[in-house]
């Protein structure tokens, strides 16, 4: 009997019975344990050599915080609080860089305000005076007294539907009938009338509310044919119109009229009427005596966003102009157009002379009607399509569907950014009543006896300069990069180089730290494995 005090010897090696049909599957498994034990043992690897070699970086970084992170230097709550500040303080950092660069790449420019331009730098405006209604009475009564009936039509009923003409513009009060629109077609066909023409005979022209134009104190034709000097037929939202100074069709290298006069009677003045159709007509884009007034760059169509003023019977307008020249920088010039937020003509292929944003949104308004109504509105100026082909004109009918999509056009979103140079217009005005013209010893208000029907309007600027807006680069690489520099420095005290002693440790000091103990664990296996075979002996 062997006493308990003794251990027994190592357990003798025994082999034990195996079928030749399971051999694969024990070498297999002796296979896959090995290549476990290989994988587990490279990940170990792997985590000590990131410990030590951030335990290195920690040691020798001037990076704020990082001291307190060494090996020996801080345990337990006091690091764990060094590694949330540390974390906090880094998130904070990218939080400011990302918001950094977003700034670069949305809005990397500013308007400022650049030294005052003179008023010979800057065209005078183009102006465009419109009448509220869109088919007077008089004129409708004398219509149909010298036109054609079509079968079933009778004057009572003619006149009644003639204020359907302004359904393509603003002029729109009811929701039209389609009989009635059928029948002012059948009526314009049997008479060879155009939309146009027929407005222009039912509505108001330039001869018929002009009486008196004045240019810096001295008289001139009103309808004299001048390069600018002169009120020409028009058209716009509110229907037809009148111009002056206005050139939509300039191509090329043309200058628009400027002027170097200012002040209250430098500019233009005209004196008007409003009899006989002053209270007239059922078809107006408001229910008030007078006219209105709008303020656009010479080559612009006149368009709803422009300067509107009212201009009102037996009234004296005083509209002052205010130019504003606004340019960008060579180095906005230089930017993509999506950084810049404007447009230059070389930005269109082909490049244009002169890009406008009023008619960029003139011909995004313009191609959605002939998309959705299939015809060309006699107030648009017309061109060709893409195809070079023109659409067809409106018929009466057609209206039909300007106002079933009358909000969907108000709407309407069109990507036209501004010009990059570009000059615009804003305006006040100051009205007076006629009561001491008689007192007045300028020639100017001794051209008509100034009735109760008559209206006087001025339109000048005021002063002798302009306000000059230039947009320049606020955030270029340069600065950009300094304020990524700031921002990480202020959160972090890391440079440039500090970001390059990070990049250094994690692939060049990490992957050689890996090597190091990957060697050493080697020669360890290679000093214990004879020791064990003859333990094993």
């Amino acid at each position: 009997m062997v006493p308990s005090s003794i251990h027994p010897g190592p357990a003798v090696f025994q082999p034990r019975p195996v079928r030749v049909s399971q051999l694969p599957n024990y070498r297999n498994r002796s296979r896959n344990r090995s290549n476990f034990g290989r994988a587990v043992g490279t990940v170990q690897l792997a985590w000590q050599a990131v410990r030590d070699t951030f335990y290195d970086f920690a040691s020798m970084s001037k990076i704020h915080g990082m001291y307190y992170l060494q090996r020996q230097t801080t345990r337990g709550f006091v690091r764990l609080l060094w590694v949330c500040i540390i974390v906090a303080f880094f998130v904070f950092g990218t939080v400011l860089i990302y918001l950094l660069w977003q700034k670069f790449v949305d809005s990397p420019t500013r308007m400022t305000i650049a030294s005052e331009m003179k008023i010979v730098q800057v065209p005078f405006p183009g102006i465009t005076l419109c009448h509220p209604q869109s088919v007077v009475d008089y004129k409708a009564e004398r219509f149909v007294e010298r036109i054609k009936l079509p079968l079933g039509a009778t004057k009572a009923s003619v006149l009644k539907s003639l204020p359907s003409l302004g359904y393509f513009t603003e002029h729109q009060w009811t929701f039209p009938r389609p009989q009635n629109l059928r029948m002012i077609d059948q009526v314009l066909q049997l008479n060879n009338y155009t939309i146009e023409r027929a407005i222009d005979e039912l509505g108001m022209i330039c001869e018929d509310f002009i009486l008196v134009c004045y240019w810096a104190g001295k008289k001139f034709p009103c309808f004299a044919k001048h390069a600018f000097l002169g009120w020409i037929g028009s058209t716009s939202h509110y229907g037809a119109c009148c111009s002056f100074n206005y050139h939509p069709s300039v191509r090329g290298s043309k200058e628009p009229f400027v002027v170097n006069t200012y002040g209250m009677h430098g500019g233009l003045s005209v004196i008007g009427t409003g009899y006989p159709q002053a209270s007239d007509g059922k078809s107006g884009a408001l229910y008030s005596e007078g006219f209105m007034l709008m303020i656009h760059h010479p080559h612009d169509f006149a368009v709803e966003a422009s300067p509107l003023t009212l201009l009102r019977l037996r009234k004296e307008t005083f509209v002052n102009v205010l130019p504003t020249d606004s340019r960008c920088s060579e180095q906005v010039l230089a930017l993509p157009q999506s950084q810049r937020d404007c447009i230059v003509g070389s930005d269109f292929n082909p490049p244009i002379a002169n890009y406008r944003q009023p008619a960029c949104t003139l011909e995004c308004l313009r191609n959605e009607v002939h998309r959705k109504c299939g015809c060309h509105p006699f107030h648009l100026p017309q061109q060709p399509n893409q195809l070079g082909q023109r659409i067809r004109n409106c018929t009466v009918y057609d209206s039909m569907c300007f106002v079933e999509n009358y909000y969907m056009f108000k709407r309407l979103k069109c990507n036209c950014l501004p010009s990059c140079s570009d000059v615009t217009y804003k305006t006040t005005s100051i009205v007076s009543d006629f009561s001491a013209y008689n007192h007045s010893i300028n020639p100017f208000y001794k051209e008509t006896n100034l009735t109760d029907f008559e209206f006087i309007f001025h339109i000048f600027m005021s002063n002798q300069v302009v306000a000059a807006n230039r947009r320049i680069v606020v955030v270029s690489w340069i600065s950009l990069l300094s304020n990524l520099g700031g921002a990480f420095s202020l959160c972090l005290g890391i440079s440039v180089l500090s970001l390059f002693e990070v990049l250094f440790f994690a692939v060049f000091r990490l992957r050689k730290m890996y090597h190091k103990l990957k060697h050493r664990q080697e020669q360890q296996i290679k000093l214990v494995a004879p020791f064990a075979r003859l333990q094993k002996f």
